[in-house]
């Protein structure tokens, strides 16, 4: 990976974007619950920037939301590999030509198996964190799954309609 002072700058930025819209383009529906945008730099990072970058973004933005919000515990960087996997993982697939971003069925399968990637990784982060920290119920944590993988399938919808549009954008400003 060629690191330029460009590239730290646009990782940077994907991953303030990221700690934005964990607080204002987030809305919280129940305690365990909530409809957010936060992972959509991440996406823009993979896809634009490669592997390394999106997993950086996401590694780098979700360690500062943790840090603003909750402060450093035994189970922070548990709470952070989620986004570094979503950002490699994402990366892997565009850099690598398995996935173009394009109006193609592989493409939305893509984004809709990488947010139900997320929300099940989640998940099993804050099964793990409950345990280590004892606030661990199994109906606190796997209750609403079933509501969080439908939310997380719409904001993919969403994630499905703005990638191509911003992407394109994007590509002009690099």
């Amino acid at each position: 990976m060629k690191l330029s002072v460009k590239k730290i700058v646009l990782i940077a930025l994907y991953a303030a974007l990221f700690v934005i819209l964990s607080f204002y383009g987030t809305i919280q529906i129940a305690p365990n619950i909530k409809i957010t945008m936060q992972n959509f730099p991440i996406y823009l990072a993979g896809i634009t920037l490669g592997s390394i970058s999106g997993a950086v973004s996401g590694f780098a933005g979700m360690l500062i939301h943790q840090l603003l919000y909750y402060g450093f515990g035994p189970t922070t960087l548990f709470w952070v590999l989620p986004q570094t996997i979503l950002g490699g993982v994402v990366g892997y697939l565009f850099e690598n030509g398995i996935v173009k971003v394009n109006n193609d069925i592989k493409f939305y399968v893509s984004v809709l198996f990488l947010q139900i990637l997320i929300t099940i990784l989640n998940t099993i982060v804050f099964a793990i964190a409950g345990m280590i920290e004892g606030y661990y119920n199994y109906v606190l944590v796997f209750g609403p799954l079933v509501v969080k993988l439908m939310l997380s399938i719409l904001t993919g919808i969403v994630f499905c309609i703005l990638i191509p549009i911003i992407v394109k954008l994007v590509k002009k400003i690099h």
